[in-house]
């Protein structure tokens, strides 16, 4: 297979435009696609044991970070994503983020890390840590599968380090400490904690009883003053107030390290309820992906209608995927962004973004970072403009197309008709998850693709099931994508079955092997 059919085959990735490159492979009547995970049944036989755990799923912790003379910083959540069977073992799913903001991230550097956890529900100990780093230029991703009985740490690039029994990653220790119990004086036991390929020393004290004043309230907290050894003997210290009850919430974290203190505040406490809707509203902080320049738009003085606060979606909200191929595990990247809401050519429009790029070893042999941005009409979802920005290897291609009723121009004089209602790669997307899909119901999109050729695909909702992702166990929908003029299934997509409707888990065969899209992260969703 030819370097130029893969890298296009990946430019045209972003979710449902893999379809138009079927045209590389026979449309099958038998394809046979491989089905998400699914929840391990109980066994009937077993009893089902009673959490007694501090925590619960769905609980959301938001702190504020301050540092030297920076009042904010930098923001960091930690959120229990999910219980479950992942990765083929019974645990919980946690998820961490960090990320710089303000002066700090503008004069120093850019920090956007999230770090996802995969922990035994009864040891509390992690057997698979994700751990995605964006720190200025550089970008890292690697994931760790940890095996406690072996004693094995093994890494994305097929390195393995010998650990203690009973390592730790960082979030998960933190969260080991809350299920414990807290006696004012005793010196908990050492532990061992993974942070990438270091492992570091810890010992950890139970300290006195204390008042604590954060953004989220006051508390009676128990403080437990932490030291941190690395293997190069540098230490840290580091102080953390966990509440006096119950839930053992960490309100207070301070450390001090050579280049000022660093103080992380509770500023807010959530909970999502079981359907996945979130209890406590959070602010929506815009997506930035930056792609292409961005165009400015006017004043949006016009109130959201009743269709657009309908709309599954909001300003704000960024989708992060993971792109597998074959069995050689993760290629590439894929991100969508919901940017802004302004007026462009007298209409009012979303600015929706997406881009995908290959990512590891992967890179050698297709290395491609391409950009999509629609400006769509926020009372329909239909493109009036749309940007694209293809670059592979030292291939570099951008396109401009202004979109009409029944005809689409590009800004290279070409111009075509399409159907009315066409839309873009991007603004299909989110037009999917706003379409009433209902079991049984079956509906056409017209869209152009990434070489902008016209296409038309159906869409068929056939049923409800429970499937595990990153985000946790959710119920789904299953859409089956087929080919509107021969009618042959070309991919499936599950999307969760709520008013967020977010695509988890996409799957297609192509004729060079299957391509798999996988959620990672959701930010910033209604």
């Amino acid at each position: 297979m030819s370097h130029k059919i893969i890298c296009r085959v990946f430019a045209g990735i972003l979710f449902i435009n893999l379809i138009s490159w079927l045209s590389f492979a026979q449309p099958q009547s038998d394809i046979k696609l491989t089905q998400p995970s699914k929840p391990e049944l109980p066994k009937t036989s077993v009893a089902v044991p009673v959490n007694t755990s501090p925590f619960q799923v769905g609980e959301k912790l938001s702190f504020n970070v301050s540092w030297a003379n920076f009042v904010t910083a930098a923001r960091l959540e930690m959120e229990v994503a999910g219980q479950g069977a992942f990765y083929g073992q019974q645990g919980y799913q946690l998820r961490t983020k960090v990320e710089t903001l303000g002066y700090v991230r503008s004069l120093f550097t850019v920090v956007d890390n999230q770090y996802t956890s995969y922990i035994d529900a009864k040891t509390m100990l992690p057997y698979r840590a994700d751990n995605a780093t964006r720190q200025g230029t550089i970008s890292d991703d690697d994931t760790i599968n940890i095996d406690q009985q072996r004693r094995v740490a093994s890494y994305a690039d097929k390195s393995e380090i010998i650990i203690p029994s009973e390592t730790f990653d960082l979030p998960s220790l933190v969260y080991a400490l809350r299920a414990r119990e807290l006696v004012t004086g005793t010196k908990l036991q050492k532990f061992t904690a993974l942070f990438g390929k270091n492992l570091v020393a810890i010992e950890a004290q139970v300290k006195q009883r204390e008042k604590v004043t954060t953004q989220a309230g006051n508390y009676d907290a128990i403080r437990v003053d932490i030291n941190a050894k690395t293997k190069d003997k540098t230490e840290y210290k580091v102080r953390i107030w966990f509440s006096d009850d119950s839930r053992h919430l960490p309100v207070l974290i301070i450390s001090k390290p050579s280049f000022g203190e660093v103080r992380a505040e509770l500023a807010q406490v959530s909970v999502k309820s079981s359907n996945g809707l979130n209890l406590v509203s959070v602010n929506n902080k815009p997506s930035e992906i930056a792609s292409i320049g961005r165009v400015p738009l006017g004043v949006a003085d016009v109130a959201p209608s009743e269709f657009e606060n309908s709309l599954p979606f909001t300003v704000g909200e960024r989708l992060s995927y993971d792109i597998s191929w074959l069995n050689l595990g993760s290629v590439g990247k894929m991100n969508l962004a919901v940017q802004q809401r302004g007026s462009l050519e007298n209409k009012i429009v979303f600015e929706m973004v997406g881009d995908v790029l290959s990512v590891g070893a992967a890179r050698s042999i297709f290395n491609l970072n391409d950009s999509f941005k629609s400006y769509t009409r926020v009372d329909s979802l239909e493109p009036i403009k749309t940007e694209t920005i293809i670059q592979e290897g030292k291939r570099r291609k951008q396109i401009v197309a202004a979109y009409h009723d029944n005809s689409v121009k590009l800004d290279n004089g070409t111009h075509f008709s399409v159907q009315p209602k066409t839309l873009d790669l991007v603004s299909m997307f989110y037009s999917i998850r706003a379409a009433q899909l209902t079991i049984g119901s079956s509906q056409t999109f017209n869209f152009v693709d990434a070489n902008h050729r016209p296409h038309a695909l159906t869409i068929k909702t056939v049923k409800t099931e429970s499937i595990n992702s990153a985000l946790g166990l959710r119920e789904t929908l299953q859409l089956d994508i087929f080919n509107q003029e021969n009618n042959q299934l070309l991919a499936q997509a599950w999307l969760t079955n709520d008013a967020r409707k977010l695509p988890v888990y996409i799957v297609a065969r192509l004729s060079f092997g299957e391509i798999r899209i996988q959620l990672k992260t959701a930010t910033n969703t209604r």
